[in-house]
C-alpha cells in the first residue's frame, strides 16, 4: 500500500510564524532603540530626565519645609559651589551649593558621585545640576553643566 503524500504547510501556519517573526523584530528594534539611545544620550528610554531642559526647577520653599515629600523626583538647581563638606573614595563629594530660584537662595547638601569626578568642582563655580532626591531627602547629582 503506497505512502500518501504530505500536503505541507498550511496558510495559518505560515501566517503563524510570519507573525511571530515580525513580533521579535518590533521588540528587538524597541530594545535597541532603549538601549543605544541611552548610551549614545539622546534615547528617552529610561524616562529619567537626565537632560536639564527637560527637568522641572527644584522649589526651594518645598525642599526647605519638607525635603522626604519630595523623594524620587528629578529637578534642576541653579547655583554656586559654597564648599566641599566631605569626599570619599567610593561614594564621591559632598558640597554644600548655594540654590537659587525664583523666590529665594538657600543653601543645600548636593552628594556628588564619584563618575563626575573628570569635573572640576570648585569654590564659587556657577552650575546647573540636574539632581534626584534621594530617599532621605539627600540630593544626588545625576548630570551637571557647567
Amino acid at each position: 500500500m503506497p505512502r500518501r503524500a504530505s500536503s505541507g504547510a498550511n496558510i495559518g501556519q505560515i501566517a503563524g510564524i510570519a507573525a511571530a517573526i515580525i513580533g521579535f523584530l518590533l521588540i528587538a528594534a524597541l530594545l535597541f532603540k532603549l538601549i543605544a539611545g541611552d548610551m549614545v544620550g539622546g534615547g528617552s528610554g529610561g524616562g529619567s530626565g537626565k537632560n536639564s531642559s527637560n527637568a522641572a526647577t527644584l522649589n526651594l520653599m518645598t525642599y526647605r519645609d519638607n525635603g522626604n515629600s519630595l523623594r524620587g523626583n528629578v529637578y534642576r538647581i541653579d547655583g554656586k559651589v559654597e564648599e566641599t563638606l566631605r569626599w570619599t573614595v567610593d561614594r564621591g563629594r559632598l558640597i554644600s551649593f548655594e540654590a537659587s530660584d525664583s523666590t529665594m537662595t538657600i543653601p543645600v547638601p548636593v552628594l556628588v558621585p564619584e563618575e563626575f569626578s573628570n569635573i572640576n568642582i570648585e569654590r564659587g563655580s556657577q552650575l546647573v545640576m540636574v539632581v534626584r532626591v534621594d530617599r532621605d531627602g539627600t540630593l544626588v547629582a545625576e548630570a551637571i553643566d557647567e
